[in-house]
């Protein structure tokens, strides 16, 4: 993206924050874990929020669908279109109104912690859910797998590209997941931004990728490798505000006229193939 492109420009001020509220905490509060994973999960609600129509709103806590729920997640991003839905004991999350769902990890380098991860998403994946919203990148019936609501990881650290995949793989094949169960997207500062869908041709750059490497399945998870971290972030935002939405969308997001991506270095991890 252009450096004096003023959407490129607050996210790298936005990336000097999240810098900050990663860093390595300091020993005095290390026995002080809720604050500093509140801290962090808040600061990426603020993040995310920064790039949103005031019409959405960001909170966090369990999603209900008509006959499930799923774990607490740190940040729910829910549509223009759900309630405010009060009580005097809590505020309730109906899954027909969430636009996605974001667990935030600090380190997912630590295979228990991100295996956590997963099995958050794996509980937002299996809520099942009416939608009836035309996606910016689809027409038509959105099939199944999008009509889940989507979800995401947010992380500082993670393990080395290859190393992660062989991670997810051995989770499925130990039956803790299908490739139904896995996020969106997995965005991490340090090897950058992974982008997954059970049809990658519905997702941003999918089918340039399909086109260009025809060895690999729709059942693919995109990797933007070797991008700074602001462009990291950029991507992201990118992908969120495009994801299917449960409410019609009116218009394209105006972000998107902001967004240009001329030089991108991709890789792929293929999920369909055995």
């Amino acid at each position: 993206m252009e450096t004096n492109n003023a959407v490129f420009g607050s996210l790298l001020e936005n990336l000097d924050q999240i810098k900050i509220i990663y860093k390595e905490t300091y020993d005095a509060f290390k026995n002080d874990k809720a604050n500093t994973g509140n801290a962090k999960e808040y600061s990426i609600q603020e993040f995310i929020a920064a790039y949103l129509t005031s019409d959405y709103r960001i909170q966090k806590g369990v999603i209900y669908s008509k006959d499930s729920f799923s774990n607490n997640i740190d940040c729910v991003i829910l549509a223009p279109s759900h309630p405010i839905l009060t009580t005097p004991k809590r505020q309730i999350i109906l899954a027909e109104g969430v636009y996605a769902a974001v667990e935030v990890k600090p380190d997912i380098r630590n295979k228990e912690e991100f295996a956590r991860a997963l099995q958050q998403v794996k509980s937002v994946k299996r809520l099942e859910r009416e939608t009836y919203n035309l996606s910016q990148l689809t027409t038509g019936p959105l099939p199944d797998h999008q009509k889940r609501i989507p979800a995401v990881i947010f992380s500082a650290k993670s393990l080395d590209p290859n190393d992660q995949y062989t991670f997810i793989k051995q989770q499925i094949k130990d039956g803790n997941l299908t490739v139904n169960d896995l996020p969106d997207m997995i965005l991490t500062l340090d090897h950058g931004l992974y982008s997954f869908s059970i049809d990658i041709s519905t997702k941003l750059f999918g089918k340039l990728f399909l086109e260009e490497f025809r060895e690999f399945t729709r059942t693919t998870m995109l990797h933007f490798c070797d991008a700074e971290q602001a462009t990291t972030l950029a991507l992201f935002i990118s992908h969120l505000i495009n994801l299917p939405s449960p409410t019609i969308l009116m218009h394209s997001p105006i972000l998107n006229k902001y967004m240009n991506f001329p030089h991108l270095s991709i890789s792929g991890f293929d999920y369909g193939k055995k």
